[in-house]
C-alpha cells in the first residue's frame, strides 16, 4: 500500500501566505484599511471609492527636532459622489482612527478618478463558461466538498473554487 504524500491542512494555514503577501505589500495600516473598507465607508461609498495609498510626512518643531509623523490617506472617488464623500470625510477619518484606537490617519486626500476594476458578482449568479475544462474543474470541486456538512461553508467553497477556475481559464 502506498503512503500518502499529501496531508490535510487548515484553511487558515493555506491562506497565510496570501495574507503575508498583502501585509508586506501594503503595510499593516494599509492592509487593515483595505480589509475594513466596507465597514469604514459603508455599502454606498464602497461601490464608488477605493483607498489607494498612505503617505507619511514628518513634522518638525522650531528647533529642527522631529516631533511626529502625519499620515495622509489618498482615496480614489468617482466624480459623481466626490462632493458627498468630501462631506463625510471627517466621519470616515474618525471611523478609520476608531479601528486603530489612536490617530493613525491625520488627513484624507480625494482624487476624482475612480473606475471600478471589476463588477460585483452576486452569490446567486456565477458566470459559467461552456468548456469541458471548466466542467471538469466543477466536478472536481463538487467531489472535494461532498463530505462538508455545513451548507454555507460548502456553498462558499464551491463559489470560491468556481471563480478561481474561471479566472484560470481567462
Amino acid at each position: 500500500m502506498e503512503k500518502r504524500n499529501y496531508r490535510s491542512i487548515k484553511l487558515a494555514d493555506s491562506l497565510q501566505g496570501i495574507n503575508k503577501n498583502l501585509v508586506n505589500k501594503f503595510g499593516k495600516i494599509d492592509y487593515i484599511i483595505h480589509s475594513k473598507w466596507f465597514e469604514i465607508v459603508g455599502s454606498f461609498f464602497v461601490k464608488h471609492t477605493q483607498a489607494e495609498k498612505i503617505t507619511v510626512m514628518s513634522k518638525f518643531s522650531e528647533d529642527g527636532k522631529k516631533q511626529h509623523q502625519e499620515k495622509t490617506l489618498y482615496v480614489n472617488v468617482a466624480p459623481a459622489v466626490a462632493v458627498e464623500f468630501q462631506h463625510f470625510q471627517n466621519k470616515i477619518l474618525e471611523k478609520i482612527n476608531y479601528f486603530f484606537g489612536y490617530q493613525a490617519i491625520h488627513h484624507i486626500k480625494i482624487h476624482q478618478n475612480f473606475t471600478p476594476k471589476h463588477s460585483e458578482i452576486s452569490s446567486k449568479t456565477i458566470i459559467k463558461p461552456d468548456t469541458s475544462l471548466f466542467n471538469q474543474k466543477k466536478i472536481e470541486i463538487n467531489d472535494t466538498t461532498l463530505k462538508i456538512n455545513d451548507k454555507e461553508l460548502k456553498k462558499s467553497l464551491m463559489n470560491l473554487g468556481l471563480s478561481i477556475a474561471q479566472n484560470e481559464e481567462n
